[in-house]
């Protein structure tokens, strides 16, 4: 845990090894990688990890293209499974020295009975990177400098589609640099830059008819990559209705790594549920008889009446949701457990995700809701959450004893909790900019529970989130285990309107800068103690990330006598304070400046401006 609760004695006691966990590990130390793999996109994977490859900025990638398992091979015509002639690629000795980084090395099509100087050849790099310059050329030396490529055309593809698939259909290629008969190119060396692009193969195809060589074709990284995705299958958990808990990646706290993980949670293996079609009538299908119904249609011959349905969500599985501060928010008890994984950063390898889970949840089901869902900004308002809990005694769910409730809205106090309608004691500690977490005192148990915390805070971005945890601590052989629990959005009180946990402004075109209010117009900064400081308060809003803030003083002539405090602020309340004193500490003259208060957020830049008089 990260968020000190209630007392030192329970932060201690979450502190201690938990022995009682279940874990779902998954690679070096559990399921293999490429035996969980649904799909991946611009990631490697192997049984013991998954990865992206290095990208230096300004790094020749072809020359590692073959230690990445890529290739770079050749179309002929072969004879096909039914007798006609296919392209097909195939490796021709010495091609390699075009991507072996020697110069004096070449290869022309001259050198193979089975190829004409209009070849078509393909470099697979093995795997997608951004690449924004190209480079190629024949040997240099005044023997060979003269057999330059005149007519040609180069086009990528960021291997997207079916490997096999687009290397011999150059018409699935984007083209970046091409040369006609008529106006051919006359260069020895090709050296092109262009807007970054993603590629994994490139063709090129001749259309010459003269005698042509490359030494080296090189394809230069931007050192970015594009963002790799691993998503799993949906993973089944043996035992019990699972409650999930903390991930570790690599051994360690995920926040340590440039990955995002996001899982959800369902009762069975179809978090998506594929139909057919016939006319207008639609059947479900299995997703193996959905790939199917593609395949008939392309190989039978005749008319084929059924065709592929829509593909929609399955209603009984959750939505996506992000791992937050290495906790997995995906509801249960669920039997099964998928996740897919974004990576950010170019070198990345994930060796192995660890799901800690329990067996025996606090409650079969736990929902809620919060009131008022649409809120003035920055104004303390009074909010009420409601819980609706369901528990079954005959699978020894536990129970709520503590509440966690996150969120960046400013908490000012938690007013009163109420089970069952009826006020309860409990215990509140605040976490200023995260929430606040309550001891209920006596646990919640009984089945049909509804459960409220009435609170009052300050909301100063649209949108804000209201995450909450039930958590308990639970006796275990060889110490304790600390067992979250995370509610789901749903309308469980009828006299609320919304079903959410999220806030909105009433007025979402609401400034950045609100509630402005100064302390004095006029101050007289003398040292007597009485009224020499201007303080001018105010509230940041609608900030996703924090955004630098600026506080400056300017004299009427627009000249700027006091640059303020400078820092990089989140939505909430701010104070700044002018103690009538210039740049270089002086007291400044008697007479009316003005203050500016400047937002440099992703939305765009917002200033807000007043006036002040100095007397003395």
């Amino acid at each position: 845990m990260k968020r000190a609760v209630l007392s030192a004695a329970i932060s201690y006691l979450w502190a201690t090894q938990l022995c009682a966990l279940d874990l779902l590990e998954l690679g070096q130390r559990g399921q293999k990688w490429n035996k969980i793999e649904e799909s991946a996109r611009f990631v490697a994977v192997s049984a013991d990890s998954i990865w992206q490859w290095p990208a230096e900025p300004f790094a020749n990638l072809a020359p590692q293209s073959l230690v990445r398992k890529g290739s770079i091979r050749a179309q002929v015509l072969r004879p096909g499974p039914g007798g006609g002639l296919l392209p097909t690629l195939v490796a021709k000795p010495g091609l390699e020295s075009w991507i072996d980084g020697d110069a004096a090395t070449a290869w022309n099509p001259e050198e193979d009975d089975e190829l004409s100087r209009q070849a078509e050849l393909y470099l697979d790099l093995g795997a997608t990177f951004r690449v924004n310059r190209i480079r190629f050329y024949p040997r240099l030396d005044a023997e060979h400098r003269s057999l330059v490529l005149g007519s040609f055309a180069i086009g990528t593809n960021d291997g997207t589609i079916d490997g096999t698939i687009p290397e011999v259909l150059f018409g699935n290629y984007k083209t970046l640099i091409s040369y006609s008969e008529i106006y051919p190119n006359q260069e020895s060396v090709i050296d092109r830059s262009f807007p970054s692009r993603d590629v994994r193969y490139i063709c090129l195809r001749s259309l010459e008819k003269e005698p042509w060589e490359i030494a080296e074709l090189e394809l230069y990284s931007d050192g970015t990559l594009p963002t790799g995705e691993f998503t799993s299958i949906p993973l089944f958990v043996r035992g019990g209705s699972p409650v999930w808990g903390q991930v570790k990646a690599n051994g360690a706290d995920l926040s340590r790594l440039p990955v995002t993980l996001q899982t959800r949670t369902g009762p069975d293996a179809e978090p998506q549920l594929y139909f057919s079609k016939r006319g207008d009538e639609l059947a479900q299908v299995s997703k193996a008889e959905y790939d199917q119904i593609a395949l008939r249609r392309y190989t039978t011959i005749g008319v084929v009446e059924e065709e592929q349905g829509p593909i929609l969500p399955n209603p009984e599985w959750s939505p996506w949701q992000t791992v937050s501060d290495g906790l997995v928010l995906s509801p249960g008890p669920q039997r099964y457990l998928q996740f897919r994984v974004f990576f950010s950063e170019p070198g990345l390898v994930l060796r192995d995700l660890v799901f800690e889970y329990v067996r025996r949840p606090l409650a079969t089901a736990l929902k809620g809701e919060i009131s008022p869902i649409e809120v003035e900004p920055g104004v303390e308002t009074g909010f009420t959450l409601s819980l609706e809990m369901q528990f079954d005694q005959g699978r020894r769910d536990t129970g709520v004893r503590y509440l966690q409730v996150s969120t960046p809205a400013v908490v000012s106090r938690v007013e009163r909790v109420l089970v069952d309608d009826e006020e309860v004691l409990f215990t509140p500690v605040y976490e200023p900019g995260e929430g606040f977490t309550i001891d209920l005192w006596q646990r919640v148990l009984q089945a049909g529970s509804f459960v409220q915390v009435v609170f009052d805070a300050g909301v100063f971005r649209d949108g804000t989130p209201f995450l909450v945890r039930a958590l308990d601590l639970r006796p275990e052989e060889g110490g304790l285990e600390t067992v979250y629990q995370t509610a789901d959005e749903a309308d469980v009180d009828p006299l609320s309107v919304g079903g959410q946990l999220v806030v909105r402004f009433r007025s979402p075109r609401q400034a950045l800068v609100d509630g402005i209010e100064i302390t004095h117009a006029v101050f007289t900064p003398n040292g007597d103690g009485a009224n020499d400081f201007f303080e001018v308060s105010y509230n940041l809003l609608k900030l996703l990330r924090p955004a630098p803030v600026s506080f400056a003083v300017f004299d009427l002539s627009g000249r700027q006598v006091r640059q303020g405090d400078s820092a990089t602020a989140s939505s909430g309340q701010y104070l700044q304070i002018w103690d009538g004193r210039d740049d270089q500490s002086r007291v400044v003259p008697p007479g009316i400046y003005l203050y500016q208060i400047e937002v440099n957020a992703e939305v765009g830049v917002e200033r807000r401006q007043g006036v002040v008089q100095v007397v003395y």
